[in-house]
């Protein structure tokens, strides 16, 4: 699944417009969504509430540092406390400090000399953290998509997915009722296997036996003579659980593919096998719409339901009584 993750991205604002362009262009590229609130004069609790909201709900966030502390409520800049919200909402940080030898070339008009202890401060703050050092736009740049690649891979987070890449309430529901529907299908096999009362109609019996002299090499390509060749029967159970509610052919296909690799062709395999299955009544085929036009979904009968049970039933009371003699 595709998912984009929400940076928000810190710093003082009328000294920083290239560096900040650099660092939201390198965000984009990677893919992912920068916010900055720094650009919003905060100057009131409702503002600092919707600046804290959007740092709730980022994924990452970036702080960078040069030699203005920035705009302050209450003897501290926003962007320090936005930081500091960020550590104890425990959103991963990554500080990015001014390098020394640039900080001594900066323009005067870029300096805050009024404030230079309470951005050391800040400075020795954020070297608490992870930080990295930055010289020039370009270089703060490569080194914050690197940093935020670092970032993702050791602290992956929720993110954000678009909407129709995320399971609907009704998928959802459906897999709910597969879960139980399993859950009951299973519970009956239990019993039936657990019971030595059970009796097997006639005809399930037979057909049990037809289906156990059937080898699937004579209809599905990639079985040596030399092979172990399954029968029809082995085949069905291994595919029945799969099918009981319903399942597109490239389900059954990898199911197929998982249980016996060395089929040559999974598609032809799974039309060959579906018309012996329908044959004995097992399995029906129907054609559903899909995005690409429709889709093929197999489904077990009733009576196939009802046959696979038996069929395991009689499987593990035959084992029982080979282990006997």
């Amino acid at each position: 699944m595709d998912v984009k993750y929400q940076i928000f991205v810190s710093s003082t604002f009328e000294d920083l417009k290239d560096e900040r362009r650099a660092v939201i262009e390198a965000i984009l590229n990677l893919g992912h969504i920068p916010v900055g609130m720094e650009v919003f004069q905060a100057n009131d609790e409702t503002q600092w509430t919707y600046i804290k909201n959007r740092i709730d709900e980022s994924d990452y966030y970036v702080v960078i540092v040069a030699e203005r502390y920035g705009s302050e409520q209450d003897g501290k800049s926003y962007t320090q406390m936005e930081y500091e919200y960020a550590i104890e909402k425990g959103v991963p940080t990554v500080a990015f400090l001014l390098d020394g030898e640039a900080r001594k070339l900066l323009p005067q008009h870029k300096v805050e000399y009024d404030k230079r202890d309470k951005i050391e401060a800040f400075r020795q703050l954020c070297q608490q953290k992870l930080v990295r050092f930055w010289k020039n736009p370009d270089d703060l740049s490569g080194k914050v998509a690197m940093t935020l690649v670092e970032q993702m891979r050791s602290k992956p987070r929720t993110g954000w997915v678009k909407g129709d890449a995320v399971p609907s309430a009704a998928v959802l529901n459906e897999l709910a009722a597969l879960s139980e529907e399993k859950r009951q299908l299973q519970a009956q096999v239990d019993k039936l296997s657990a019971s030595t009362e059970l009796t097997i109609p006639i005809d399930v019996k037979y057909r049990i036996d037809q289906m156990q002299m059937t080898t699937v090499s004579s209809f599905i390509e990639g079985f040596d003579v030399e092979d172990d060749t399954p029968d029809l029967l082995e085949v069905f159970l291994n595919i029945s659980n799969l099918v009981a509610r319903g399942a597109e052919s490239w389900e059954v296909e990898q199911r197929l593919g998982t249980h016996y690799p060395q089929v040559t062709n999974t598609y032809e395999a799974v039309i060959n096998l579906s018309a012996e299955l329908a044959a004995h009544k097992l399995m029906d085929v129907s054609r559903h719409p899909s995005k690409t036009g429709h889709t093929k979904v197999y489904t077990l009968t009733d009576y196939g339901k009802d046959f696979a049970m038996y069929a395991v039933h009689y499987q593990v009371h035959s084992s029982q009584s080979d282990f006997e003699k």
